[in-house]
């Protein structure tokens, strides 16, 4: 059950803060750049199976940083975000997170 897990995690952080209050200054910067490190990884993974939904050619829609509803197709998958040529924007590209974006019909 969820309150189980939760508690395991509360076990998790005190043993680990009693670890950390033992280690050096140097060990603490080798293992906040290990976590660093990790959870790029993580996020990075995230990225991909988000971007693997899409495909050049999706219609999508979006808001934008004003909050309003755009609508386009996917014209490039990249590394980081998807290209999107708007409908009512022919020359202009968006690169948008992909986890911002909904697959339209």
């Amino acid at each position: 059950s969820p309150s189980h897990f939760n508690m395991g995690q509360e076990d998790i952080v005190a043993q680990s803060e009693e670890m950390l209050n033992k280690l050096t200054r140097a060990e603490l910067v080798a293992l906040n750049r290990a976590i660093v490190r990790r959870i790029k990884v993580m996020d990075d993974f995230e990225r991909f199976k988000a971007n693997a939904a899409f495909y050049p050619g999706d219609r999508v829609s979006w808001k934008d940083k004003q909050g309003f509803l755009r609508r386009g197709w996917v014209t490039r998958v990249n590394t980081k975000t998807i290209s999107v040529q708007a409908e009512d924007d022919p020359e202009g590209s968006w690169r948008i997170s992909a986890n911002l974006l909904t697959k339209l019909p």
